[in-house]
């Protein structure tokens, strides 16, 4: 067995190899299927696919005419040895009291989720488009409804509903609008708990806090901070869906590519 780690963290730093990665989690996939979900070329995915596959993460096999691609077990556990002993010393669990009944459990709390990134906007406008325009860059396979999702909206205001609409008409909640404080603070309930599934009770809730702060001339910092994940029924399973997902990161990026298209074409 070869053992990879750090180089197969550094392959990762690229979005679309990420992005790839992400694909070939859900299941096997040959080159034609991944670039149709995808906005490069298949020579441009082959040429990304060979990359993870020299550095361990993706092995592949014949089958007929084609060649399928999938996640390569060895280099995953030797990705996963490298980050728990050098970029992650997890705590050991411990008691916590998860409430104010005074009743005691040894669930482990489970650490916040991070992710800041630059994006070549004002605060304001950063905002706008994250807040206001909520549906336009998140990533519409990434819903909980039955149908495919049509939009997704967060709805302006403390109190306001963050919510998906399926293309055929249904609605299902993701959360509420705990703080609104434009252009530099929002507050969110995370309630979608392990089976993927809305949960109405407040007290399974997570939260999601974004600011927005001046990061240089014409440029923005966003960061982001998924907190309370132990409250979620089935949370560490969200955990880690959402670190398999690349941990809030690659979320970001396309907001910031969003963000960043819109401010451009607002100067012409």
């Amino acid at each position: 067995m070869k053992a990879y780690g750090d180089a197969g963290l550094g392959l990762l730093g690229d979005p679309t190899r990420r992005a790839i990665f992400e694909l070939l989690a859900q299941g096997p996939c040959s080159v034609g299927e991944l670039a149709q979900q995808l906005p490069v070329s298949r020579p441009a995915v082959s040429q990304h696919l060979r990359l993870l596959k020299d550095g361990g993460l993706v092995v592949s096999k014949a089958q007929g005419t084609r060649r399928v691609y999938r996640l390569n077990p060895d280099g995953l556990a030797a990705l996963r040895a490298y980050l728990d002993r050098t970029a992650f010393p997890w705590p050991p669990a411990r008691s916590l009291s998860t409430r104010s009944t005074g009743w005691m459990t040894t669930a482990p709390k489970i650490p916040a989720l991070r992710g800041a990134i630059t994006v070549s906007a004002s605060p304001d406008h950063a905002f706008r488009v994250f807040a206001h325009s909520f549906g336009t860059w998140w990533p519409h396979q990434f819903h909980i409804g039955q149908a495919d999702m049509a939009e997704v909206n967060l709805e302006p205001g403390v109190g306001g509903r963050w919510y998906e609409r399926g293309e055929d008409g249904s609605e299902c909640d993701w959360g509420r609008v705990l703080i609104w404080e434009p252009p530099h603070r929002l507050v969110v309930t995370w309630q979608i708990n392990g089976q993927w599934e809305f949960d109405p009770d407040p007290e399974h809730a997570s939260e999601i806090e974004v600011r927005f702060t001046p990061g240089g001339p014409g440029c923005a910092t966003v960061e982001l901070e998924h907190r309370y994940l132990d409250r979620v029924v089935g949370g560490q399973a969200v955990c880690d869906a959402l670190i398999s997902c690349g941990n809030w990161i690659v979320l970001l990026e396309r907001f910031a590519e969003k963000a960043s298209r819109r401010d451009q074409g607002n100067k012409r």
